[in-house]
């Protein structure tokens, strides 16, 4: 009998471990946060989403999919019905992507604010419950937009290949390979340029150390011009000085000769004249009477009150 109460005691214990057990897995695997519904409104495909997807925010986890259906009031808009934290901040400004995991091609809801993603400030949040369900406006996604804009970019792609058809034929080939050889004809030059100046820049060193030195000289002349103590102005001060001297010495040279020297040059020029006079008087008389180089000249007529005068 006391055997029989040992194994309903361990039955009993056990069946309760696994009440408990079983309990703690449901506790700790459930999502214990408080959603609030969302229904989202597109006109696009949904291919890859359904119930179950993930709902983030941003790359955050914040709820699942409920339920995706038609709407009845608009034909062709489709309602997707999500259940996220009511802790997420959803604004009016809020919307959804469809986007997609890796390569799987499992869908899932990511959901923006324009708001807040163009670093304004957030708008006002967005209330929602289950009798009066918000709805949020569904965008199209980069693989759709890549599926609307397939056709434009194939047919691009193509003009692109026609332009490269164009322009790979026999003659824009050969104009081409010419000028592929006029760069490398180019680059040649340019190092045999490069081999040539070399000397010249080894050189440049030196020359840039004499055009110091030349700018260091001309900045100590132009500092000894500005300056009137300098050796220039001094030199040239005296040379001026030197200058006025001479100048003074001549004026005081000329000024002798116009008071001394120039009287006597008169004077003597003067007696040259009379001589000059004299002569003349000379040669006309013995052009005159040439007796009278050995006779005398004819005696003077007597005058007025001399012996022999006669009254005409």
């Amino acid at each position: 009998m006391e055997n029989k109460s040992h194994a309903f005691l361990a039955g009993v214990f056990t069946i309760g471990l696994a009440v408990l057990v079983l309990f703690s897995i449901f506790w700790f695997s459930s999502d214990h946060a408080v959603l609030v519904p969302y229904d989202l409104i597109t006109r696009s495909t949904v291919n890859g989403l359904g119930p179950q997807a993930d709902v983030k925010y941003r790359g955050l986890d914040v709820g699942k999919v409920d339920s995706i259906r038609f709407d009845p009031a608009v034909p062709g808009q489709i309602i997707v019905r999500v259940s996220v934290d009511r802790n997420t901040p959803i604004t009016t400004t809020t919307y959804a992507t469809l986007s997609f995991q890796g390569v799987t091609g499992i869908g899932y809801v990511q959901l923006d604010d324009t708001a807040t993603q163009n670093g304004g400030q957030p708008s006002p949040h967005l209330p929602t419950s289950p009798k009066s369900v918000a709805r949020i406006a569904m965008r199209a996604g980069f693989f759709e937009e890549l599926e609307k804009r397939g056709d434009s970019l194939l047919t691009q792609l193509e003009t692109l290949m026609d332009s490269l058809g164009d322009m790979f034929q026999p003659n824009n080939r050969r104009d081409l390979m010419e000028a592929i050889r006029s760069v490398r004809t180019t680059a040649n030059d340019y190092s045999r340029l490069a081999h040539t100046i070399e000397p010249a820049m080894r050189q440049l060193p030196q020359v840039t150390e004499n055009l110091n030195a030349t700018l260091a000289s001309t900045r100590r002349l132009t500092q000894e011009l500005a300056s009137p103590d300098g050796t220039v102005l001094r030199t040239v001060g005296s040379i001026g000085r030197d200058l006025q001297g001479a100048a003074d010495s001549v004026q005081s040279a000329a000024a002798g000769v116009s008071q001394d020297t120039l009287p006597q040059v008169n004077g003597l020029a003067r007696d040259a004249r009379q001589t000059i006079r004299s002569i003349d008087r000379a040669a006309s008389q013995f052009n005159d009477s040439p007796r009278s180089v050995l006779f005398g000249g004819p005696s003077a007529a007597p005058g007025p009150g001399e012996p022999g005068f006669t009254a005409p």
